[in-house]
């Protein structure tokens, strides 16, 4: 399968998969929320930032006067690859958000395609995993979630780190990283499973025996590695500024998410097989959609029961005879005896219980030593069919782990097995879930919902999904491989369709008045109002997001902003805003500096606006009206003695 076709089959699965936003990316979005806004703002500010002042690209101008702003979510700078160009060609943010989410599926398909070669697939079965990664629904279903949904240089990063792993090109480690850093500026959570996915494979394969050969990974590394890293590394240096200073962190509150949400998924197929047998309720308790479907799960374990002899090489095992297996069994079953009795005569009788259940109890020492004396004999016995020999049974035993070692190197099944495992450990609540035990180490302590782990734990599944087709294919011609891949890959895009997705329309409407403010001398800082009562549900939120949208017109400073936290300071500013103006709302603004108020008259309560102008007209000697537009009204604000200083 050619490259090229490779490609326009992943571009027109994108498209028929996320019907009908790949008809209208350009005015319409798959859900309207404060989140949608942030994506679209991060994007413009950041291609903002390349042309005003790259340098500074973190210090964003939300939350006015707070710093670092841009580091209160995630950054997606690496997402301007695809955004800058879209944005510079049409002016049109929301087609920006689109097309990057759109391509992330595509790379993603690409990606995971690229990977399954790499550790050995044919072409048929790596275009399978693909599917699997880039639209089974716990990845595929948080496309209007840029920052999960970016993960496509992940499969790129571990395919490259494999051909330097087995082939010692320099030229592969640099690119590893360079797809590493890629990730981390496209998406923190990325940055986090991309890390798992490059350290645990590192570990599995010098854990086997891979050599450490730390000076040749250091020169192969060399300056242009150390160059290509250098972004990631300066890319945290904000992140932990705004961690020591605004405590950015992440609790276990609400860590954990039902079992049953590994069930859920809103597909047709899973719908109708759930209503079948009566458990609808799956997916109506669900808090995401992460189950990975049937037929992928199924090729998974096709691939770890089948071993496929082209991807575990043939080792030569020397196979001990039944003797030397007795012999063993008696001398493990002696030095257990031999440490109970020592145990017992010196704490003298115990009794070990594992909750309730007692699993050891020694009340007399003696017998224990009679049994071990027992079993000591017995093995004596067999000292002329399964001589003692210690230095030569070690030495033996040694080079059966070697060659287990080589065995389960060269078997790429054990490590993406160990990986999905990881990832779903990772992701599962109690009694077994292993979060609350690493979630404070560097990195994880951003991540809210564990449970999006299951995106790693997709590209490990996807990646023995394609083994076991491989396996299952592999004693037929090529025509009939890539016949059945075309029969198991319209199975997956039938078991995963949800489509027609639920889009709305959607435009980032600026008003007039926002838009006037950019012919004013620079810089400055803007507040707007109304603001709705605090607590009263998502238009509280939807406002503040709507007014950092206005700031695009001008790109100064406001004191308005949505992302992952919020200051006090703002929380208290915005709890005064709601009754603005007055001597403590006016006081709080001329505090901060604020240069201008920009007051919407049509989104005030209907008859509330007559009783706000003239509360307007008593401040007249420090709120100046200074253009009026529409429903707008622009009023400069008169700073204080202290501000003017």
């Amino acid at each position: 399968m050619r490259n090229g076709r490779v490609v326009l089959g992943f571009l027109a699965l994108t498209l028929l998969m996320s019907w009908p936003l790949g008809r209208d990316p350009a005015s319409s979005v798959l859900g309207r929320s404060p989140d949608t806004d942030l994506f679209i703002w991060t994007l413009a500010w950041d291609t903002h930032a390349l042309t005003s002042g790259l340098l500074s690209i973190f210090d964003a101008n939300i939350y006015y006067p707070q710093r670092l702003t841009l580091a209160y979510s995630e950054n997606l700078i690496g997402d301007l690859i695809v955004a800058a160009p879209v944005l510079w060609a049409t002016g049109n943010p929301v087609l920006a958000m689109n097309v990057v989410a759109l391509a992330s599926c595509l790379l993603c398909g690409v990606g995971a395609y690229v990977l399954a070669r790499r550790v050995g697939a044919g072409s048929p079965a790596a275009f399978l995993t693909g599917v699997v990664f880039a639209f089974a629904p716990p990845r595929f279903l948080r496309i209007s979630q840029l920052h999960l949904t970016a993960v496509q240089w992940l499969p790129f990063a571990l395919a490259f780190l494999h051909a330097y792993l087995d082939e010692g090109r320099r030229r592969d480690l640099r690119l590893a990283i360079g797809c590493f850093t890629l990730q981390a500026l496209s998406s923190g959570h990325g940055a986090v499973f991309t890390a798992t996915a490059l350290l645990g494979l590192l570990v599995y394969r010098v854990a086997l025996g891979e050599p450490f050969a730390v000076p040749k990974r250091v020169r192969d590394t060399g300056v242009a590695g150390l160059a290509l890293l250098a972004p990631t590394v300066l890319l945290f240096g904000p992140y932990l500024v705004v961690q020591r200073e605004m405590g950015l962190r992440r609790s276990l509150e609400d860590w954990a998410v039902p079992a049953s949400t590994f069930l859920a998924s809103p597909t047709y197929v899973h719908r109708f097989l759930l209503s079948l047998a009566s458990a609808s309720s799956v997916n109506e308790d669900a808090l995401a959609w992460l189950f990975p479907g049937y037929l992928p799960v199924a090729l998974a374990g096709v691939a770890l029961v089948l071993r496929d002899p082209r991807l575990c090489p043939a080792v030569p095992v020397r196979r001990a005879n039944n003797w030397m297996r007795l012999a063993l069994v008696l001398e493990i079953a002696a030095l257990g005896l031999l440490a109970v009795a020592v145990a017992a005569t010196v704490v003298g009788p115990f009794r070990w219980r594992i909750g309730e259940t007692v699993v050891l109890s020694v009340r007399q020492p003696i017998r224990v030593w009679s049994q071990f004396a027992a079993v000591a004999l017995v093995r004596w016995s067999l000292k002329g069919r399964a001589p003692f020999a210690v230095a030569v049974r070690a030495a033996e035993w040694s080079a059966g782990m070697a060659r287990w070692a080589a065995r389960r190197r060269g078997d790429v099944r054990t490590f993406y097995a160990l990986l999905t495992l990881l990832a779903f450990w990772l992701s599962i609540g109690p009694p077994l879930g292993v979060w609350p035990l690493v979630y404070w180490l560097p990195g994880l302590n951003l991540i809210r919902v564990p449970s999006r782990f299951t995106i790693l734990g997709m590209l490990g599944l996807a990646v023995l999904a394609g083994l076991g087709f491989d396996r299952l294919t592999s004693h037929r011609s090529p025509a009939w491989a890539r016949a059945w891949a075309w029969v198991a890959g319209a199975a997956m895009i039938a078991e995963f369709a949800l489509f027609p997705l639920a889009t709305v329309p959607y435009r980032v409407e600026i008003p007039a008045i926002d838009r006037w403010l950019d012919s004013r001398t620079k810089p400055f800082a803007v507040a707007e109002v109304p603001l709705p009562s605090y607590g009263a549900g998502g238009a509280w939120e939807r406002r503040q997001s709507e007014y950092m949208l206005h700031s695009m017109a001008h790109w100064q400073k406001t004191v308005h902003g949505y992302s992952g936290m919020r200051p006090p300071l703002h929380e208290a500013l915005y709890w005064q805003l709601r009754v603005f103006p007055d001597e403590q709302s006016v006081a709080a603004l001329q505090t901060l500096g604020v240069t201008y108020v920009v007051v919407h008259t049509d989104l005030y309560p209907e008859g509330e606006w007559p009783e706000i102008e003239t509360r307007l007209e008593r401040f007249r000697d420090v709120l100046h009206l200074e253009h009026v537009e529409g429903s707008g009204r622009v009023y400069s604000l008169r700073p204080t003695l202290n501000a003017e200083r």
